[in-house]
């Protein structure tokens, strides 16, 4: 029987479910605090405690380790209304970072049990594999992130008023909403009169730091009762 040290076990699980939070966030465009990204990940390092367990049928397995992604995802990115869709792509993630452990368990360098993984390696070829592993999937997001779509079409609502406006897929820009961490849809003061009050700034409305090729300044942001993008395809 293998021998598990706790202490291996918990800083194994804590460095990887950090790291796929923080993939997660780049993958979703979110902005993750560190605390809150140290916080899920701890707490989905007392899952891998599982290990230790009496082995179980694979669907509760399974669904407990589900179950402990999405506590890890909510401690991390709180109850936003974006949180299932960052929960499905920790999901997605932490498969394919599942597919290259997988690989090396194959050498017998690395144990399964529970749907908990706990390695035999060393701390250097854990480091260098993980951040591999990071990077690959960067690139391929940021690859998928340039690829320009067709035509864009942006239906804004807000209150009783719908504008319908054509839509750019502007890859430079990365402007979020610091206290949201959300994206930024920029568009003209003009294009959107019909909606928009007579003096600015009203309620709802609040001014937004931002840097251009210009300079910096202020951007008016406000979030709209419902945006929908469409394309041709």
């Amino acid at each position: 029987m293998r021998t598990i040290y706790l202490d291996i076990l918990f800083i194994f699980n804590l460095y990887m479910n950090y790291l796929l939070l923080r993939l997660t966030a780049r993958l979703t465009h979110t902005q993750l605090k560190f605390s809150r990204a140290l916080s899920g990940a701890g707490a989905g390092s007392f899952g891998s405690l599982l290990i230790l367990a009496p082995a179980m049928p694979f669907l509760f397995s399974l669904a407990c380790k589900m179950g402990t992604a999405f506590l890890i995802c909510l401690i991390a990115f709180g109850r936003k209304h974006q949180l299932l869709w960052q929960y499905f792509c920790f999901l997605g993630v932490s498969c394919l970072m599942a597919g290259g452990l997988f690989a090396l368990s194959l050498s017998g360098r690395i144990c399964y049990a529970n749907g908990v993984w706990y390695p035999d390696i060393s701390l250097k070829v854990l480091i260098i594999g993980t951040i591999s592993a990071y990077l690959l999937l960067s690139l391929i997001q940021r690859i998928r992130d340039r690829i320009p779509d067709d035509n864009y079409f942006v239906s804004v609502r807000y209150g009783a008023h719908t504008v319908r406006l054509d839509g750019l897929a502007d890859t430079g820009n990365t402007l979020t909403d610091f206290l949201t961490g959300q994206p930024v849809i920029i568009c003209g003061k003009e294009s959107l009169h019909e909606m928009l009050p007579e003096t600015l700034p009203a309620k709802g409305f609040r001014p937004l730091p931002c840097t251009t090729v210009a300079g910096e300044g202020l951007l008016m942001v406000f979030r709209p009762d419902e945006i929908v993008i469409h394309s041709e395809n």
